[in-house]
């Protein structure tokens, strides 16, 4: 299993990406570098860090995707374990409840099932993303003036995913062997989001003693 999972987290291999870089552009260079520095074995912390010369948005904006895709991949890979019957809540624990809210059905805050917030997660920031207006990939078109608190947001609500997957569905991540994968994406999402100040820090909460333990 640990194996067929290996083939399935090369993304680049077997999952086509809702959002790909076009070939040419400055975030297809940047998209190129961020990975080469990844497969490089370079360090995580550095790995992260804003090459010299690159404009942070570019670079904000690269990793939002690329984040986007990979954690989407992870909670489907572990989808079916995550029912209305077994998480009726979108909770970390019982201390961690978290509800929806968008502009269009929830305007208000909602209580939801974890299969319910994911799937309105996942297709929010898909729509986001897909946005020229938020996410330009013309060249010339700069990005919006709140662009870094669109990202802020997305990333918020990103690391949820992994405080559900990880409280609930940790037995799962060890069944098929994914906790090497699930905990160098998690590694690589936390030094970027602690890098850049993207994530408020009472938001890490419900993880920080696993954090501690493995983002020496």
């Amino acid at each position: 299993m640990a194996l067929c999972l290996k083939q399935v987290f090369a993304k680049d291999k077997t999952f086509r990406p809702r959002k790909r870089f076009e070939p040419g552009t400055q975030r297809f260079e940047l998209y190129k570098k961020a990975q080469a520095s990844l497969k490089s074995g370079l360090d995580l912390r550095s790995v992260v860090r804003l090459p010299p010369g690159e404009n942070i948005d570019d670079w904000i904006a690269v990793h939002v995707v690329d984040f986007f895709n990979r954690i989407n991949l992870i909670y489907g890979t572990m989808a079916e374990r995550c029912s209305e019957t077994s998480c009726p809540v979108m909770a970390g624990g019982p201390r961690y409840e978290y509800r929806w809210q968008d502009e269009r059905q929830y305007r208000r805050p909602a209580k939801l099932s974890a299969p319910r917030y994911m799937a309105l997660l996942m297709d929010w920031i898909e729509g986001l993303i897909n946005d020229e207006d938020v996410f330009p990939t013309r060249v010339g078109v700069p990005f919006p003036k709140n662009f870094q608190q669109v990202c802020t947001k997305i990333l918020t609500r990103l690391f949820r995913v992994f405080v559900h997957v990880y409280i609930h569905h940790f037995d799962s991540i060890l069944g098929m062997g994914a906790e090497a994968h699930v905990n160098t994406c998690y590694k690589h999402f936390f030094y970027f989001i602690r890098e850049f100040s993207l994530v408020d820090q009472r938001e890490l909460e419900p993880l920080r003693e696993m954090t501690e333990r493995i983002c020496h």
